[in-house]
């Protein structure tokens, strides 16, 4: 396929909708930048992470979106409480490790649905469901992108942002390795209750026990469970509470109000857990953005912070392509070299932390508080 006059034509065509494909979008199109947006499901995934960090908080701040979502059904936090087999071994305070002083706790579907009413309005951006990528021909001028529908369009750039199992990924031979987790991890929305109000927790334990509960809004929490594979299946799937409370009992100590609160093990949503980084980000006029990009474990609160971070940088760089002051290969290789190492270090201080819990000291000595509260200075992150 090449370009005709019977390909519509885009600056930018964005394969995925979560919270950076959508982001990007609605920052391109404040631009007068004609985007398309293409969404494999009928409907946008609204079920996501809840946790912004100060990193990620800083790229919504700059854009004035911080500023609405502190309007809105989300909640200020800034301490942790960190316990190791029921001891509890440590506290990050945000106040101490991070200039900002204070981490968010957002619903995903708040941060997603705030950033798509403002796309909405925005007429050179377009949005298609049940899109998505069939065939990529990149040309000299741009890539040529054939949809699933057998319709034909054109963008002079072509951004990646569909996930760990990234279609564009596939299509471009970037290589991406994955190292999977012999974890998982099941998450559930409940009543709030007194000690979730007082304070975030953060339980492990040496059997690879994992526990987090905190606030999502005045009357809701989350619970987060964690196990090793088979004992999570055996536990959570068997659905034997007289076998699951007392296993969560053995190392949550200070939460038995949200334990009581667990009836039943119906309805908990699960997922797997990986560390994932490519190569490269980029190819050509093809670049991969997110969690196409790299993934890493949830213990870290970082990985929608992470795709945060990577859009508020590749927005920079892509504003100085489109302007003409930079090739594209200068601008995606700019934007590669800003963020390739500080996500690097990141996902590898996750993978590092995830697999400390077999004693406390081993996990008091890998928990990095700077790091957990989001520094990206580089003589905290050099330290990993």
């Amino acid at each position: 396929m090449s370009q005709t006059t019977k390909s519509k034509e885009y600056d930018v065509c964005i394969v995925g909708a979560g919270i950076a494909g959508i982001l990007l979008a609605w920052l391109l199109g404040s631009q007068n930048k004609k985007v398309l947006i293409l969404e494999k499901n009928a409907e946008i995934n609204m079920n996501g992470a809840d946790i912004l960090k100060p990193s990620g908080i800083d790229v919504l701040e700059k854009y004035g979106l911080f500023q609405e979502l502190l309007k809105k059904d989300c909640r200020v936090r800034d301490k942790l409480k960190v316990f190791h087999n029921g001891n509890h071994v440590h506290q990050i305070d945000y106040a101490l490790e991070n200039e900002r002083g204070y981490f968010m706790v957002c619903p995903y579907h708040i941060l997603l649905e705030t950033i798509y009413d403002k796309i909405q309005k925005i007429s050179t951006i377009e949005l298609r469901v049940s899109q998505t990528v069939s065939k990529i021909n990149e040309t000299d001028k741009g890539v040529d992108v054939t949809l699933n529908s057998g319709e034909d369009i054109f963008c002079e750039v072509l951004i990646g942002a569909d996930g760990i199992h990234s279609i564009v990924r596939n299509h471009t031979d970037i290589k991406a390795h994955f190292t999977y987790y012999d974890q998982v991890m099941y998450f559930k929305k409940y009543p709030i209750t007194s000690s979730i109000e007082e304070i975030n927790r953060l339980y492990v334990d040496e059997k690879g026990g994992l526990a987090y509960f905190y606030p999502i809004n005045k009357t809701e929490a989350r619970c987060i469970l964690g196990f090793k594979k088979d004992e999570g299946q055996k536990l959570m799937e068997g659905g034997d509470l007289k076998i699951v409370i007392p296993r969560l009992k053995q190392f949550i100590t200070e939460s038995d109000d949200i334990l009581g609160q667990i009836k039943n093990l119906e309805d908990f949503c699960t997922f797997p857990l990986c560390r994932m980084h490519t190569e490269q980000y980029y190819k050509g006029r093809i670049l991969l953005l997110g969690n196409a990009a790299h993934s890493i474990h949830p213990i870290t609160g970082q990985g929608m912070n992470l795709a945060i971070e990577d859009t508020g940088e590749l927005f920079i760089w892509l504003s100085a392509y489109f302007d003409r002051t930079l090739t594209l290969d200068e601008a995606f290789s700019g934007y590669q070299e800003k963020r390739f190492d500080i996500n690097h270090k990141v996902i590898e201080y996750g993978h590092q932390l995830a697999n400390s819990f077999e004693t406390s000291d081993l996990f008091i000595n890998s928990l990095n508080p700077k790091v957990q509260t989001s520094s990206r200075k580089l003589s905290v992150l050099n330290n990993i």
